[in-house]
């Protein structure tokens, strides 16, 4: 992906630390590259096509977790978590299935952690508020370990920087100034923003974000946390289904030097050039790899296609009478007969006998959601 937009190479800061920007009202001057339009009309396309699919339940289940895993490897792993990329596979396999143990503060918990909010988008739903985000930043951070005060505004200035060499690389805004400029991003983003592109929106929010950089701890992966549940709330509901923080975060001198130069120069576009640029090969690769797990793509015929389809928008538990209602004239017997083979296959699930008989498509994260619901869920977010 960095070959073939190399030129952002070139757009650094003229000298480090950069300083945040003070906002008097925040109202961006937004400018979308030439080639925004057409790569996101092919996002939302290939995020169409990734809600067509029909996986069975062990294949979602392997193509979900690989997802979760990646994104919250790389987000977190810029932050210091030294779990490898297997690693936290391992972990989100484990959580995701049900085995949710109690766990030792430290990086296995921060991993399943952001697992809550990749499940559960909807509990950090637009509109946003002051106290959203500072619950998503306490969630996030809990029993991880930190001394950090979590879920609450920093009182004391900051600098980032890169903790191998030392160099200084940005100022954040000052404490004082703190809740006043997340006031101004959050009414942005609830309001303004909706005039925009979503994935621009997106990218501006995330910066303003990082650039104000409010709490002690954990400013780096709230605020890509926050990109995903705006991305998911606005306009790509499949983004999660996507390995974009790899894309984001693969060249972190880029990933920085961008952010840095957006702060010195206020110009927007090199950064949703490269953010959008991210979204779409993380897009076309998801598709690719789903795609070949994809149940329409192999030899059923027709009507096993059709009530493949039809369950996977019912979602609840139908009896096979409502299922001769999705397929035509065909008779009962031949329904059940087609709705066992989907069953076998692992994409049904079914309950009762004869002509009790009910079936849904098979939830593979049944176990983890139950857990939540029973209190058994990860620290700190029930």
């Amino acid at each position: 992906m960095l070959n073939e937009y190399r030129y952002l190479a070139s757009f650094k800061p003229k000298g480090y630390p950069v300083k945040h920007r003070h906002r008097e009202a925040f109202d961006p001057d937004l400018l979308a590259p030439s080639e925004f339009m057409a790569r996101t009309r092919k996002i939302r396309e290939l995020d169409h096509e990734l809600d067509r699919f029909i996986f069975t339940a062990k294949d979602y289940f392997e193509l979900v977790s690989d997802a979760y895993a990646s994104n919250i490897h790389w987000s977190t792993s810029l932050e210091g978590n030294p779990l490898t990329d297997q690693e936290v596979v391992r972990v989100t396999r484990e959580t995701l299935s049900g085995q949710v143990r109690e766990r030792p503060p430290g990086p296995s918990q921060e991993v399943v952690n952001h697992l809550v909010n990749l499940l559960y988008p909807q509990l950090f739903s637009l509109p946003w508020t002051e106290q959203k985000v500072c619950e998503l930043n306490r969630m996030l951070l809990a029993d991880t370990g930190t001394t950090a005060r979590t879920g609450e505004y920093r009182a004391h200035h900051v600098m980032v920087g890169d903790p191998g060499t030392g160099e200084e690389h940005f100022i954040a805004a000052p404490p004082d100034d703190v809740p006043d400029q997340m006031r101004k991003l959050i009414q942005w983003t609830n309001g303004r923003s909706q005039v925009y592109d979503p994935i621009i929106a997106a990218t501006v929010m995330f910066h303003e974000f990082e650039s104000i950089h409010p709490f002690e701890n954990g400013n780096g992966r709230t605020g890509r946390c926050l990109f995903h549940l705006f991305l998911q709330a606005t306009a790509l509901k499949n983004s999660h289904l996507c390995k974009i923080d790899h894309k984001m975060i693969e060249d972190r001198d880029l990933y920085y030097d961008l952010l840095a130069y957006t702060d010195e120069t206020g110009s927007y576009r090199e950064l949703i050039d490269f953010f959008s640029l991210a979204i779409l090969r993380s897009y076309e690769e998801a598709n690719e790899a789903l795609g070949k797990k994809d149940l329409l793509s192999m030899e059923l015929d027709e009507t096993s296609k059709r009530l493949a389809q039809k369950a996977k928008a019912h979602r609840a538990f139908f009896s096979i009478a409502e299922a001769r209602g999705w397929a035509g004239n065909l008779s009962e017997q031949t329904i059940g007969k087609r709705l066992s083979e989907l069953e076998d296959l692992g994409f049904l699930e079914s309950s009762g006998r004869t002509k009790s008989r009910r079936y849904r498509m098979k939830d593979p994260l049944s176990e983890f959601r139950d857990g939540l619901k029973d209190g058994k869920g990860p620290a700190g977010t029930l």
